[in-house]
């Protein structure tokens, strides 16, 4: 099924406000040199339900995008996945890997193990970003993807987009985080991770839970996430 339009609405304006984007015919073309191990924020972005797209036009528009910038990995978005059926099918025939994000959205009240956590807001610091790089490699990045990604997380921080949730042990450490992006109406969980040893005390429930209702607060309609399939649980 497609991708909800609220979805497409949220992650093309963080695109506008993070990368590089040069419009195309079928979507637009993202590229961040700052960034080059990051795929998210170097790729092609397909938004239109394009039935007869080829991996030929999206080669065309692409790669010499990644050649400026210094980046080798081709990286495809499909928003129109049941209109590009042939891109994909063309693209898997010539050996590149597919995989599918499944799309979370809230659509009632959530009923979350609310546990007796004090769920407090983050600042940026020496304190929060170490935890953050911590917490990505949790989800399998490697040291220099992770490092890359906390550049995005200060950035977007920064420009007032994103906030971030913890609780910590009774030592004071950060031993769950959760971040928000706020954009277009949309409220968008990301970074939800509880470290090892405090798993399985409701932690990351706690904090979604807060990060929903600060969404809530901000006038935000939608509020959803992307999972892996594939990811090992990080909660």
């Amino acid at each position: 099924m497609a991708v909800p339009e609220h979805i497409h609405r949220f992650w093309k304006a963080l695109d506008e406000r993070l990368a590089n984007v040069e419009p195309t015919w079928w979507g637009a073309v993202v590229t961040d040199a700052r960034f080059p191990a990051i795929w998210d924020i170097n790729y092609a972005r397909v938004d239109s339900a394009a039935p007869d797209l080829t991996p030929r036009d999206v080669a065309d528009a692409l790669l010499p995008a990644l050649a400026d910038v210094g980046i080798e990995t081709f990286h495809v978005v499909s928003f129109q996945p049941e209109r590009t059926t042939g891109l994909l099918v063309e693209l898997s025939t010539l050996g590149h890997t597919l995989s599918w994000d499944v799309v979370m959205d809230l659509t009632a009240e959530p009923t979350l193990r609310v546990v007796d956590a004090r769920v407090e807001p983050l600042d940026a610091g020496d304190e929060l970003w170490p935890r953050v790089e911590e917490s990505l490699a949790l989800f399998g990045n490697d040291p220099t993807a992770a490092e890359q990604l906390r550049g995005i997380e200060e950035v977007t921080f920064a420009a007032g987009h994103k906030r971030w949730f913890g609780v910590r042990d009774d030592s004071g450490t950060i031993v769950a985080l959760a971040a928000l992006v706020l954009l277009e109406g949309v409220g968008y969980l990301d970074n939800v991770a509880t470290f090892p040893e405090a798993r399985g005390r409701g932690l990351a429930s706690s904090s979604v839970a807060r990060a929903i209702d600060v969404a809530h607060d901000a006038g935000a309609g939608h509020v959803s996430l992307f999972a892996d399939p594939d990811d090992g649980a990080v909660v």
